[in-house]
């Protein structure tokens, strides 16, 4: 849990985009706790119902909405169910993802363009029909989740590289425009957080071992995001928190002495 008071998001709105597994999961959780209702969505129907379902034995109050962020007709029509079913939408968090190792030269032309369709254009689509929809009228909250790949290469990410860099700068330009709107723009890097099928996925092609100092959890991350949806960071927009433990900048590994 955190150490923001339980009622902080009470009233708000919240539909969080790979809401039902994973990182997306704990997220909508912890701002259902908070007090907000939450919106999530996927593209399977059972994980979907099997999350709303953890959910409200929780006291939240959740509404389940099967899509694919790449489709934007689908992606409007979550937005207007959200709006429908309680009156309103206050944040969004982009969380839909798609990952799979591998180097360049194996990668085939429809793996690139699938993992840069659901993280660059569903981020783009949600964020697009969300501020059309509601936020351009009443202002909100955005958070994108991106990956700390902004300054240098990674080896068998290059498709997660080029569409979470994409993201951090349509994060940054979003921020600017619609800043005399009342709506921040924000994003959250993730490291190495355990628990989650993208890191395992990772690790394993590579045969990383990561030190256990270097490893967060789920919680960490659903942690930041709190933060910035809430109104201790009114004044913070178009910035990213990195939660990884400093393990991106710490690129020596040199020893502490």
């Amino acid at each position: 849990m955190s150490d923001f008071k339980e009622d902080i998001l009470k009233g708000r709105v919240a539909l969080v985009t790979g809401g039902a597994t994973g990182i997306g999961k704990e997220i909508a959780r912890t701002l259902g706790k908070h007090g907000a209702r939450i919106v999530i969505t996927s593209r399977k129907q059972e994980n979907l119902e099997a999350a709303r379902k953890e959910f409200q034995e929780q006291g939240i109050e959740c509404l389940a909405v099967p899509s694919d962020v790449r489709n934007a007709e689908a992606v409007e029509a979550v937005i207007a169910s959200a709006i429908t079913e309680f009156g309103g939408l206050n944040i969004i968090v982009n969380c839909a993802a798609g990952m799979f190792p591998a180097p360049i030269e194996r990668m085939s032309y429809n793996g690139f363009k699938t993992v840069v369709d659901i993280d660059l254009l569903g981020t783009y689509n949600v964020t697009k029909a969300a501020y059309t929809a509601y936020l351009k009228e009443h202002g909100g909250c955005i958070v994108n989740i991106t990956a700390p790949f902004e300054h240098w290469g990674v080896s068998s990410m290059a498709h997660v590289a080029a569409a979470k860099n994409g993201i951090e700068s349509l994060t940054r330009t979003c921020a600017v425009e619609w800043a005399p709107l009342g709506i921040r723009v924000n994003s959250v890097a993730p490291g190495f957080i355990s628990d989650t099928e993208g890191v395992k996925r990772f690790t394993d092609s590579v045969e990383v071992e990561v030190d256990k100092s270097l490893k967060g959890t789920r919680q960490d991350m659903a942690n930041a995001v709190l933060f910035l949806v809430s109104d201790s960071a009114s004044f913070i927009s178009g910035v990213c928190i990195r939660v990884d433990g400093a393990a991106t900048i710490d690129l020596l590994r040199m020893p502490v002495v």
